[in-house]
């Protein structure tokens, strides 16, 4: 996955989160998703919230690790 904004940074930091295999390694996901959210406008951050769920449900993410 190509980051072009905040907001795929974002989506991408809290799809880690969610799928991380340890508890540090999602604490370290959403340090990072902190990072991008406060670049982020509330509608952006609602939508990589969106995002980030669909991705994981549907596995349409791969290939990137934190």
């Amino acid at each position: 996955m190509q980051l072009k904004t905040n907001r795929d940074g974002l989506t991408l930091a809290l799809a880690l989160a969610i799928t991380a295999p340890t508890d540090d390694k999602a604490r370290d996901a959403l340090a990072l998703a902190e990072e991008f959210a406060a670049a982020c406008t509330a509608s952006d951050i609602r939508k990589a919230k969106r995002d980030a769920l669909r991705h994981v449900k549907n596995d349409t993410w791969q290939g990137v690790q934190l």
